[in-house]
């Protein structure tokens, strides 16, 4: 097709996915390891609420290329997970006016990318936990940081308790 009659062609280009991975070519001794382009990142959901989702599903960001089809397969065949359904939906970017009437005029200047979320079901029986890798005990934090600051100074605490009955009246007049 020709633009303007410049004589300027179009030309759409697309980055090459490759779905058939090279297989092992004769008289070739590296063994060849396959890793597909997309990638899924597990998503932690509230516990509670309206966004709570149910003990067998789970919510990953995917690649904005990959399909329901794509997204199944590769819980199934790489994860060997057992998916019983998966539903899509993609999550525009922020945009970034600098007035009104950038916006009005729809003259942005800046979007971010947007993103693609994966809702996976999965069979009744089967329990998704998200992973606490970075597990912080709270209480024995707080047990922590009380026995070191009754070992700086061991009598603080005494001194918080004596003369509870004489309030206001000051060091000074203690007896």
């Amino acid at each position: 097709m020709l633009m303007g009659g410049f004589g300027l062609s179009c030309v759409r280009l697309e980055k090459y996915v490759d779905k058939n991975p090279k297989t092992l070519q004769p008289g070739n001794p590296q063994t060849r390891v396959f890793l597909p382009d997309f990638w899924l990142k597990l998503v932690e959901t509230p516990k509670t609420g309206r966004n709570q989702l149910p003990k067998n599903a789970a919510k990953f960001e995917v690649d904005l290329r990959m399909s329901k089809l794509d997204v199944r397969q590769y819980l199934e065949k790489i994860y060997k997970l057992p998916v019983r359904d998966v539903r899509t939906i993609v999550e525009m970017g922020e945009i970034l006016w600098e007035s009104p009437k950038d916006k009005k005029y729809k003259t942005a200047r800046w979007k971010d990318e947007d993103k693609k979320y994966a809702f996976v079901f999965f069979k009744k029986d089967f329990v998704v936990e998200f992973p606490d890798i970075f597990r912080v005990d709270h209480a024995q934090q707080e047990i922590d940081r009380a026995v070191e600051q009754n070992s700086k100074d061991p009598n603080r605490r005494n001194f918080e308790y004596m003369n509870q009955d004489r309030v206001g009246v000051g060091k000074m007049f203690g007896v």
